[in-house]
């Protein structure tokens, strides 16, 4: 059964033309597109971070193989769930499941197939769009983590991700994990905010999965999807990746529809 689009409409264009126009509008022409192994991409409303998420995936070439690492905003577990139903839809059309990485993924351990987890999840919907647009015949493999996901499994599933591309025969394949940055409420949300993802964004561009965890967790950063990252640079790592760039930064301040007195950041990052 496909996976149907839940929040085209609230967070993003449910119109085709117009979908396909707002990415056009985020997307820099002269952007110059490279070979990379990791993408990190906002999952906001396109008003707040698409403009952040169209420059990060402007500049990679998208592969026809994408894994892409979600964090739950619904469930507690299990701390891999596995998409393993159809295809995807979103307006722009379906996006098509990888099978034979699919069923890769599922026979690794701590991987549980559990479609349950995705149906009510808008981090990774968010993002497909992106990756339709610029390489439409991309097909997808999609899990899930769940907050019970802990640092020494996260790491090993980001090298078998690494392991199943390569047995797919897609050893450069795409690996995307869908987060926002920091949370924050108060009169000092921005500042915090700013200092806070600064933190973590350090530990990315140093590729750095155990820097990422531990200064999130020290520091009290609430980076939703801090979980799908850290297994995302560790299939980066595995694959001979060296570090991460940050190519955009914003926070929901910035759209003609935020402030007030709560924040959210958000950062684009290409991983090679």
């Amino acid at each position: 059964m496909p996976r149907r689009a839940i929040v085209a409409g609230q967070f993003y264009p449910a119109n085709p033309e117009r979908l396909r126009s707002a990415i056009e509008s985020y997307t820099p022409e002269d952007a110059a597109k490279e070979g990379v192994l990791g993408i990190l991409s906002p999952h906001a409303g396109y008003e707040f971070s698409g403009k952040v998420a169209g420059r990060a995936f402007a500049r990679a070439e998208i592969p026809d193989t994408v894994v892409l690492l979600t964090p739950s905003h619904n469930f507690a577990s299990p701390p891999a769930a596995l998409w393993t139903g159809g295809e995807w839809e979103t307006p722009l059309g379906a996006a098509r499941l990888h099978q034979p990485l699919t069923e890769a993924l599922s026979r690794l351990a701590g991987v549980q197939p559990d479609d349950r987890t995705h149906l009510p999840e808008h981090s990774g919907e968010v993002v497909l769009p992106f990756l339709q647009y610029h390489n439409p015949q991309a097909r997808i493999a999609v899990i899930c983590i769940t907050g019970s996901a802990r640092l020494g499994a996260l790491k090993e599933l980001g090298e078998a991700i690494a392991g199943a591309l390569g047995e797919v025969g897609a050893p450069d394949g795409l690996v995307v994990a869908s987060s926002d940055m920091s949370h924050e409420s108060g009169p000092s949300a921005l500042e915090v905010v700013k200092r806070n993802d600064a933190l973590a964004i350090e530990q990315m561009e140093k590729l750095d999965p155990d820097g990422l965890y531990q200064v999130c967790r020290r520091n009290n950063i609430t980076m939703c999807g801090v979980l799908p990252a850290v297994a995302m640079m560790a299939s980066v790592k595995a694959r001979g990746g060296e570090a991460g760039t940050l190519i955009a930064r914003a926070t929901s301040a910035d759209s003609p529809r935020g402030g007030g007195a709560y924040v959210v950041g958000y950062a684009g990052m290409i991983f090679r």
